[in-house]
């Protein structure tokens, strides 16, 4: 009787370099599609502590943002315009002010990087510019027409808790 010989399927080196190198563009453009989306109308607000309310209209196309935000208290208020871009899961935004008020330049000069933005359990979570770090400030709720934005309760004076 014969020997029969088994041959093992060989393949190139070449085709398996190109295999890892698409697996590998496969799984960078799946992480970038998974850059989160800071698009839409966003809104906080604190009727305590001299009251605090911030809305920020976003429109987010590939790694840029533009935008029109306003900021207030019980007292006054402000608002302009923004830009920003997205640098892996963090929005960094710059401002202008309609009338050159609330310590940023008159529209259409933008201050130097502000805030930053981060997407937290469905919350837009700002983060402001104290020196060289940044600190928690205010989470914004998405502002669905027809649904009011929740009221940040936690107040400084017990008895403004409204």
């Amino acid at each position: 009787m014969a020997e029969q010989v088994r041959s093992r399927p060989r393949f190139p080196v070449a085709v398996l370099v190109v295999a890892m190198g698409l697996i590998a563009s496969c799984a960078s453009s799946t992480s970038a599609s998974r850059a989160p989306s800071f698009s839409g109308q966003w809104a906080y607000a604190k009727k305590c502590d001299l009251g605090h309310y911030l809305s920020l209209h976003l429109q987010q196309h590939g790694d840029r943002v533009t935008g029109d935000w306003s900021a207030a208290t019980n007292a006054h208020g402000n608002d302009g315009q923004l830009q920003g871009q997205v640098r892996g899961d963090t929005l960094y935004v710059r401002y202008c002010s309609d009338d050159g008020g609330n310590s940023y330049a008159a529209c259409p000069a933008f201050s130097g990087p502000e805030d930053q933005f981060r997407l937290e359990n469905g919350q837009l979570v700002q983060y402001q510019k104290y020196g060289s770090v940044y600190r928690r400030s205010v989470a914004l709720h998405q502002d669905i027409a027809g649904k009011e934005v929740p009221f940040d309760k936690d107040c400084k004076d017990p008895e403004d808790d409204q």
